[in-house]
């Protein structure tokens, strides 16, 4: 997209829908607003812009330039659910309170490369990860509750979007680092294996997989030692009593926590705190 072109205005939801099973459906080409956002959530569609065919599969999700005529179609081979929206330019009451597409662009790197690299369309192969908070945007849009946090989703959104890897290549390292960030925010709380990949929007297998060849370490195991570390630091720095702080960092059974903090630490709690205090 040429920044010639881009509004100097707010965004707002012009458009947001879910539509399931479409069998042998064709929207004749069309334009509007200013940008299209379509999740594949299950099946097949295709997309054509300028000429140019964007095959979609499950998860993939595109986004384009809908001042450009495009028009999308599916077959009954792979019926197909798309979760979508689409924004606009404009003052509309309210709007005052974000900011404009060029302020968005001036503070965030990041949507900035997006949208000028967006020449008639970008195709990611994995966003599920935004799929709840897209459900979310549907609806607010159908319920007409509070268009200001309609805006605040579709900003968010764009955010993220901008984030999310554009190649399975790419995808690799960036699913490891939100895997990291999560348990580092969650590890007292994470259950097992397939809550984290579930937050990430990954096959619980994969993500093992992955993550342990990226850092030669499996999840549980950057898990426990998140645990440990925040042991340690209770020990040295709390009054919290040694018989109570294998809970508050989320060890389950107070001899495993035992085991694990001597054989990682060489020592046991209590005479690690006794160490710390001395």
């Amino acid at each position: 997209m040429l920044i010639q072109n881009f509004p100097n205005l707010p965004l707002y939801v012009e458009n947001a829908y879910f539509n399931g099973s479409w069998k042998y459906y064709t929207k004749k080409p069309h334009t509007h607003g200013f940008l299209e956002c379509c999740f594949v959530a299950e099946g097949e569609c295709r997309f054509e812009i300028g000429g140019k065919l964007y095959p979609l599969a499950a998860n993939n999700l595109i986004l384009l330039d809908s001042s450009l005529p495009h028009k999308i179609s599916s077959d009954d081979k792979s019926p197909c659910t798309v979760l979508g929206f689409s924004l606009a330019a404009d003052t509309l009451p309210g709007n005052a309170a974000f900011p404009t597409l060029m302020q968005m662009l001036n503070a965030s790197l990041d949507i900035c490369r997006m949208l000028l690299s967006l020449n008639q369309a970008l195709v990611f192969p994995d966003a599920s990860s935004l799929y709840g908070d897209m459900l979310c945007l549907f609806h607010e849009y159908e319920g007409r509750r509070d268009s200001f946090y309609l805006t605040s989703l579709s900003y968010r959104l764009l955010c993220c979007l901008a984030r999310l890897p554009l190649t399975e290549k790419s995808a690799v390292p960036y699913y490891v680092e939100k895997a990291e960030n999560y348990i580092r925010e969650s590890f007292h709380r994470i259950k097992n294996n397939g809550q984290i990949a579930s937050h990430i929007g990954l096959n619980a297998t994969y993500l093992e997989r992955i993550y342990k060849r990226t850092t030669g370490s499996s999840l549980w195991e950057t898990v426990t030692a998140c645990r440990l570390d925040a042991a340690k630091e209770l020990l040295a720095n709390s009054d919290i009593p040694v018989n109570e702080i294998d809970k508050r960092v989320g060890f389950a059974n107070r001899q495993a926590f035992f085991l694990q903090f001597k054989k990682r630490f060489g020592m046991s709690p209590s005479g690690y705190r006794k160490q710390a205090l001395s």
